[in-house]
């Protein structure tokens, strides 16, 4: 198995959006942050199973969550780019690949 390392942004999203549901309800966001795990360990054992969506990127869901975890899997390691929500855009987090 690959590891998973998260790009320093998607990191930054994924604690943000973890606040912003622990704000909305106590214990929300630690629910979240356990969701978000549960999908970095599958990417991890299978990171070929989940839909690309650019030549390089794949999406995995975040169970339960409007939000996905976008991956590039490189030789030594996998990659996380961004903790986006579904309904936004990629263009905000395409920029981030040409620094991974």
């Amino acid at each position: 198995m690959k590891p998973v390392q998260f790009h320093p942004t998607a990191f930054k999203e994924l604690n943000a959006v973890a606040s912003y549901y622990e704000g909305k309800r106590s214990g929300l966001g630690t629910l979240f942050l356990g969701e978000a795990k549960k999908s970095r360990d599958r990417i991890a054992e299978l990171p070929g199973a989940a839909r690309k969506v650019r030549e390089s990127i794949r999406r995995r869901s975040i169970h339960r969550f409007p939000y996905s975890l976008y991956y590039s899997v490189e030789e030594d390691e996998i990659i996380v780019v961004a903790v986006a929500h579904k309904r936004r855009g990629p263009e905000y987090w395409e920029k981030r690949l040409k620094a991974t």
